[in-house]
């Protein structure tokens, strides 16, 4: 199977995990938890998966994801705030 290149000669993978779905370049947002607040960077660049909508990070993406969330856990990143919910998903026991 011949996967391609990028412009800098590192393989980049051309199936998903799921084992169906094929990558493609595109951009994600990424969500996490800082500090009890919550972090969300638009545009991320990442390969995606067409069926399974999973995404796989760039070493140089999560490089800048690191500097960001550092950034903002020392108040040093201006973010604009937002509105979001928390919630746990309590699970039934199986009968």
């Amino acid at each position: 199977m011949d996967r391609p290149y990028d412009e800098k000669k590192e393989l980049i993978p051309d199936t998903c995990n799921c084992g169906r779905g094929r990558l493609h370049r595109g951009f994600k947002e990424y969500v996490t938890k800082v500090n009890g607040g919550v972090l969300v960077i638009k545009n991320v660049p990442a390969l995606m998966c067409d069926l399974c909508d999973e995404a796989y990070l760039t070493p140089e993406a999560s490089r800048e994801i690191d500097k960001m969330v550092n950034d903002f856990r020392e108040g040093r990143l201006l973010a604009k705030p937002i509105a979001a919910g928390e919630v746990e998903l309590k699970m039934k026991e199986a009968a």
